[in-house]
């Protein structure tokens, strides 16, 4: 049990590692290629999260102001996922150095 709780938390982790260095590695400057802003998609103009990926990739470049003037939470925003994605590999690592118990692997205590 604790070891699929592990195994969902490694895969969790790693799926935001990945999008993470995605969005990061993308040109910042290159017209964007994806829209996944469900705002826009309902036929709203505002979109919360535009120029986000965008603003990632400026902060992975050193770019901070061009970062900040493409969308003011992007640092606030790749911290908090920075820290959750620790969170994850450290909570995950405490799940598979908890030792097993005894109904765990199946054997039944017996009275003496």
């Amino acid at each position: 049990m604790q070891k699929s709780k592990s195994n969902r938390k490694l895969v969790e982790t790693g799926i935001w590692l990945v999008g993470l260095i995605a969005v990061a590695v993308a040109d910042p400057w290159a017209p964007s290629l994806i829209n996944a802003c469900l705002f826009e998609a309902a036929g709203l103009s505002f979109c919360p999260g535009h120029g986000l990926g965008h603003a990632v990739g400026f902060m992975a470049r050193g770019e901070f102001l061009l970062s900040f003037q493409s969308h003011p939470f992007a640092i606030p925003v790749v911290g908090v996922l920075l820290s959750h994605i620790y969170s994850l590999i450290h909570s995950a690592s405490a799940l598979l150095q908890t030792p097993t118990t005894d109904v765990q692997n199946n054997q039944i205590p017996t009275r003496a």
